[in-house]
């Protein structure tokens, strides 16, 4: 698999020489010219590592780390900087940057920083695979029995969305590990809900403005919350992420295409399905070919097409079975975690009349 490197220099001679060393050694890179063209660059591609200038004009190379790690997409991040900025470099490796390279750069030193980062960060995610079942319990327990107590009228959304997401889990032929961090992702889409007002929540007419903004932050607030645990910080990601549109217009980071975690477009189109077959306060459900057909219409836009096909194939090839019932979601099988009443997408269609 090609490794793709975001080079980010505000000296382009300096830059250029860092991309074309590069290439020679084998790896896909994007060249950058500042903090502000990177963050654009990552909203609309996947990258596997940063290596950044420190001193940039504007955003400097740590104020770029701290964007990253906020938008919980796991991407190593490794600081050029001079001899005299070391002090502000230990500061920067206690805040999420990976490693460092001083200058004056030795080129063949850059693959070993970059392969000891990529192979850091695969050990990380295997440890924190092997330890993430021993938290699973207590969290889903306590974080979501809170969110149903907040509002119960819309208890059961996350337990259809995860039997969803195992029908395409085994579409897809995740590996368990897989399945369960998109299960735990499809749990807990929704736990950044329990920071929004019930006015809000709970209100059948249609949201203002202010109010829509309000119910935005929904992802990002559920993303902090489980992003305090270590071992769940791919499930942040996916939290966070799960209403970015493939087209780039989605919040709240505006990422685009594949540049949108993989579950998390996964966890989008399911998301707006169950949304759009439920009932609500404010609205009835539509049917389920209806808004099979409101899926495939905003494929390409609003979901990843490639991923949107595998859910309308899997859907409408249930409907045709004779042995399960379209309606029965409770037939297939979900992996062995305690089913906890939960709750349902943010009605944004109240503000601007649809239900994605």
């Amino acid at each position: 698999m090609d490794i793709h490197v975001l080079v980010i220099e505000d000296d382009i001679a300096y830059g250029e020489m860092i991309r074309e060393a590069l290439r020679h050694y084998g790896y896909q890179v994007t060249l950058a010219l500042s903090a502000t063209s990177g963050l654009d660059i990552v909203r609309q591609q996947p990258i596997d590592i940063v290596i950044s200038d420190l001193n940039m004009p504007g955003m400097n190379g740590i104020e770029l780390a701290q964007r990253l790690v906020q938008m919980y997409l796991d991407i190593p991040i490794v600081l050029i900087t001079g001899l005299h900025d070391l002090s502000l470099v230990k500061k920067a490796l206690n805040m999420g940057v990976s490693d460092y390279l001083i200058k004056p750069i030795k080129i063949d030193e850059i693959p070993v920083v970059i392969e000891r980062n990529l192979e850091r960060k695969r050990l990380e995610s295997h440890r924190i695979q092997e330890n993430k079942a021993h938290i699973l319990f207590k969290t889903i327990k306590a974080l979501l029995r809170a969110l149903d107590a907040k509002d119960p009228y819309t208890s059961g959304h996350s337990q259809r969305v995860v039997k969803l997401a195992n029908k395409m889990a085994d579409a897809l032929n995740l590996t368990d590990d897989e399945r369960f961090t998109l299960t735990l992702a499809a749990y807990l889409h929704d736990i950044g809900k329990i920071g929004i007002p019930d006015n809000i929540l709970q209100k059948s007419a249609s949201l203002a403005d202010y109010e829509l903004r309000r119910a935005k932050d929904h992802p990002i607030i559920g993303s902090q919350i489980i992003g305090e645990i270590e071992e769940l910080a791919d499930v942040a990601s996916i939290v966070r992420h799960h209403h970015e549109r493939y087209d780039g217009t989605g919040y709240p980071d505006g990422l685009k295409g594949e540049a949108i975690p993989f579950f998390a477009r996964i966890i989008a189109i399911i998301d707006a399905y169950e949304a759009l077959v439920s009932d609500r306060v404010y609205r009835k459900g539509i049917s389920r070919e209806e808004a099979l057909r409101e899926i495939e219409r905003n494929a390409g836009t609003q979901f990843d097409p490639y991923l949107t096909k595998i859910f309308l194939n899997i859907m409408r090839e249930e409907q045709t079975s004779v042995s399960t019932p379209p309606e029965d979601l409770n037939s297939d099988k979900t992996p062995a975690i305690e089913t906890v009443p939960i709750h349902s997408p943010l009605p944004e269609e109240k503000a601007k009349n649809q239900s994605h």
